[in-house]
């Protein structure tokens, strides 16, 4: 499930996870939450796609869907640990915003050649030292069957798809999906340098697709997003080509620029958001992911 590795079959149901900072996996986690509560179970998916916020999003749904709820307290210690970077001039958060902008910024540097330069100003971290920094915000246990998180190598541009497959601690496999250049550390395991998903795609949903083996008609995707993307569109053309039934759900907004994402002053509203979101479109949702 990676533009190097094809997976041996394909799902009937998938869950895409958009990345969106510690602001957005809030918001992810209220909305899942509320459709839970509601009977549309997204754990159970075929597959758990995440990208960045998504990839953390996704490792709890998958694990231990009942600590979603706090998941936000998480995200506000993890925005403490960015602003404490950005005080100490770690942090480059004009990256974050030309990276969120990329589909709209003609003019933008390209995102790889951003990637590329921050791992030069910041050397990346060891699979070790990935695994320390992400071990209290990454549920415990082994890698599930449906989670996959998704990053980009450095070297070569393309997207890998991290699964149980890879055997990582899932704390390695999300901090190589949020190493948003400028912002955070990239990681160096399995032979190459690791950034964030988002550098590819705010959601990678297309990353699903394999052109091995055509999907089977029927198939459903729902697409979360924690902010409005071009990609999104891109992608759901490329599902659609490829026989899957696909429905997105964008946020309300809850920010105001991009850097607010990782604000811990935004958690609350995006929780709140979030929540609504989820009970207003869970009816729906239950019906359609459950139709044969």
């Amino acid at each position: 499930m990676n533009e190097s590795r094809q997976p041996g079959s394909s799902p009937r149901r998938a869950v895409v996870l958009g990345g969106g900072g510690q602001v957005g996996a809030s918001w992810e986690a209220a909305l899942l939450l509320a459709l839970g509560a509601a009977g549309f179970s997204a754990a159970d998916a075929d597959v758990v796609l995440g990208t960045s916020a998504g990839s953390i999003v996704g490792a709890w749904l998958t694990m231990r869907p009942e600590g979603l709820a706090g998941l936000p307290d998480r995200m506000r210690a993890r925005a403490a640990w960015h602003a404490d970077r950005a005080a100490n001039g770690r942090s480059d958060r004009e990256k974050l915003t030309r990276l969120t902008n990329k589909g709209a910024d003609a003019g933008a540097p390209s995102m790889l050649a951003m990637a590329r330069a921050a791992v030069e100003a910041e050397p990346p971290l060891s699979a070790g030292e990935a695994e320390e920094l992400w071990k209290l915000g990454a549920p415990e246990g082994s890698w599930p069957r449906n989670l996959v998180m998704a990053a980009v190598n450095v070297s070569t541009g393309e997207a890998h798809g991290w699964s149980a497959d890879d055997h990582l601690p899932v704390a390695v496999g999300i901090a190589c999906s949020t190493a948003a250049p400028g912002v955070a550390p990239a990681v160096d395991v399995a032979g190459a340098v690791w950034v964030d998903g988002g550098v590819r795609s705010a959601t990678n949903a297309d990353l699903i697709v394999d052109a091995d083996d055509p999907l089977r008609s029927g198939g459903k995707v729902l697409i979360v997003a924690c902010r409005p993307a071009d990609d999104i569109a891109r992608e759901k053309s490329i599902l659609a080509e490829h026989g899957y039934d696909v429905r997105v759900l964008v946020s309300d907004p809850y920010y105001r620029k991009p850097t607010d994402l990782l604000d811990s002053l935004f958690v609350d509203a995006a929780t709140q958001a979030g929540t609504q979101q989820g009970r207003d479109a869970a009816e729906g949702l239950r019906k359609w992911w459950n139709e044969d």
